[in-house]
């Protein structure tokens, strides 16, 4: 979608005139345009047509409007008469737009390119480093001075002059309080949540991405409940030479239910090609390195929609036992044991320094030593889950030779306030709510796009707000709740997460699913060995020859860029997947600077 609004006609663009100025505008694929008596429509939604064309069917106003596509859509409405423009993004954040406003102009994209080409005046360093530091920008954020994102809940009023005289937004907004319902109670609601969040997506076909995880299980029974079996696909993606295969849990599921079941086996070798690259991330808002699992398997076709399963944790929080311990901490200090776990903070912090000077000199994968790290924060919560959950992690950084220059003040712009939190339930309710502005709303972007941008529509069914917002009231102890089942990869008995979903899913989903622990493929480092390493290396080296206009000397990267310059691929391992997801993320900003900003 791009809508540009002026007092002139711009050519390659549809118009329309109105008495205070012109709409030059495209849709492609699955966006929309609608004409009724008092507005022109334009729509970006994931909703089947079905339900699409039931809403439009309806006497509409702004507010109808809105209202009909809060939870999953970018919508803009101008009023025929007084040349009003109405903009609304969704609560969850599945849908995506952003802008560009000046005097008497203002132009609307859903994607943050097609305005940088135009109107970018550079690149944001602060937003630059957040990606690289964080590997997210926060919502709201681009990597490009002058454009802006419509926050999620993003209200946005022009007036026929193409002011802003309105520009608010809400923060998902999840319960605090637990309900009252006994076990089976939630168990049941819980099901009927999911699969009332799925029932506005199903389409005359649809296609789950099916791993084999309790949650892309938990789509597919949702929409065995809700359609006919002829009606489901599911496609099970492995990367060839992994030793993590998820595939066989998505043949258990499937022959458990008699549904059809597609297993793509992914093979990079000679795949992903430096132009390839180039046309692949310009396309995305996001261009996280999973989306190449996905290839080019996505059919265009309205009367088709696929599922994605990330969940928000809301209902099956996955904590490990010193999460458990420092939610317990949190607990006890609100009962009046504050000052002694405040008096322990401070004498471990020469625990903390010893540990963080380690980690800054060598980058440490054992587990027992970032176990002891992580428990040496644990008497001061709001420490404990900034270390843990939002990567302010300086130690880290410092690790990889990156600069730390903005580091102070990228962190001082994240406060987690936790004052208001009177329980475990509401303390990670406060935590999801700001988890939901950062890597939630990346997870929505780069699968939506990776689909969109092929033409199709994607559901992510786990961010509907109603079920969010239920999924906040279960009682702490029941979704925290665990069970004995199998190690990820293996038979290996352990205990496992997301009980409360896995016995509201019981009446359907076979043993071997059931029983497994969480365990997603990780693949990162496989990726790069087939392909991706001799692509960003020649981009990386590129941009080095590059005397004049160089990225990485600009942002002081040499250093990090070092050790991916002098590793061979063939030994890259999985524990380097955080640390190549980094130099991924940088090889696009050099793209994004040489493409986009440089030849604007």
């Amino acid at each position: 979608m791009y809508i540009h609004l002026i007092n002139k006609k711009i050519e390659g663009y549809n118009y329309l005139e109105l008495n205070d100025y012109i709409v030059n505008y495209k849709v492609e694929g699955k966006e929309l345009f609608r004409e009724t008596n008092d507005f022109y429509l334009f729509i970006d939604t994931n909703y089947s047509e079905r339900y699409i064309e039931e809403c439009l069917s309806n006497k509409l106003t702004v507010e109808k409007l809105s209202s009909y596509f809060k939870k999953d859509g970018l919508l803009v409405l101008i009023h025929k008469t007084t040349s009003e423009v109405f903009v609304y993004r969704d609560l969850a954040g599945l849908c995506t737009g952003y802008y560009y406003s000046a005097k008497n102009e203002f132009v609307l994209s859903s994607n943050v390119h097609s305005l940088g080409k135009k109107f970018a005046n550079g690149l944001n360093k602060p937003h630059v480093y957040q990606l690289l530091y964080f590997d997210f920008l926060r919502d709201g954020q681009t990597i490009y001075n002058n454009i802006k994102q419509i926050k999620v809940g993003g209200e946005i009023i022009i007036n026929d002059k193409l002011s802003i005289i309105k520009n608010i937004f809400n923060q998902p907004n999840i319960a605090d309080n637990e309900n009252h319902y006994s076990e089976t109670e939630n168990i049941k609601r819980l099901r009927q949540e999911i699969v009332k969040a799925h029932k506005p997506y199903v389409n005359d076909l649809n296609t789950i991405f099916l791993s084999g995880g309790i949650d892309s299980v938990a789509m597919l029974i949702a929409l065995d409940d809700l359609t006919e079996k002829q009606k489901i696909e599911n496609h099970s993606f492995k990367v060839k030479g992994t030793t993590q295969d998820e595939t066989i849990y998505a043949k258990s599921i499937a022959n458990h239910l008699d549904v059809d079941l597609k297993i793509i086996e992914r093979d990079f070798q000679k795949e992903i090609t430096e132009d390839v690259f180039v046309k692949k991330i310009t396309m995305m808002n996001n261009p996280y390195s999973g989306m190449w699992i996905f290839g080019n398997q996505i059919n265009n076709n309205v009367n088709k929609t696929y599922f994605a399963g990330q969940d928000t944790r809301l209902h099956t929080p996955a904590l490990n036992k010193l999460d458990q311990l420092a939610f317990e901490v949190f607990t006890l200090s609100k009962k009046g044991l504050a000052p002694l776990f405040c008096v322990l903070h401070v004498l471990m912090l020469p625990i903390r320094k010893a540990f963080d000077f380690i980690l800054s000199k060598r980058n440490i994968h054992n587990k027992f030593f970032l176990g002891l790290r992580r428990a040496s924060y644990i008497f001061n919560t709001r420490s404990y889950l900034n270390i843990v959950y939002f990567k302010l992690d300086k130690a880290y950084l410092k690790a990889l030779k990156l600069p730390l220059n903005y580091f102070n003040s990228l962190v001082n712009t994240h406060y987690l306030d936790i004052t208001s939190a009177k329980n475990k339930r509401m303390l990670y309710n406060i935590l999801v709510s700001e988890k939901w502005v950062e890597q939630y709303v990346n997870d929505m972007r780069y699968m939506i796009d990776m689909v969109k941008y092929q033409g199709g529509k994607l559901a992510m069914p786990f961010y509907d707000m109603d079920l969010a917002k239920f999924s906040a009231t279960i009682p702490f102890s029941l979704s925290i709740k665990n069970i004995k089942g199998e190690s990820q990869f293996s038979d290996k008995p352990t205990t496992i997460h997301k009980y409360v979903l896995r016995e509201s899913l019981k009446d359907k989903i076979d043993k071997k699913t059931y029983l497994r622990s969480k365990a997603v493929s990780r693949t990162g480092h496989i990726i790069f060995k087939q392909s991706l390493h001799d692509v960003i290396k020649k981009i990386l080296l590129e941009d080095m020859s590059n005397k004049s206009n160089s990225f990485i000397k600009e942002y002081e990267l040499s250093s990090f860029v070092n050790r991916f310059l002098k590793t061979d691929k063939e030994d890259w391992i999985m524990t380097d997947d955080k640390y190549l997801l980094k130099v991924y993320y940088l090889s696009c900003l050099i793209i994004y600077n040489n493409e986009i900003v440089t030849k604007n």
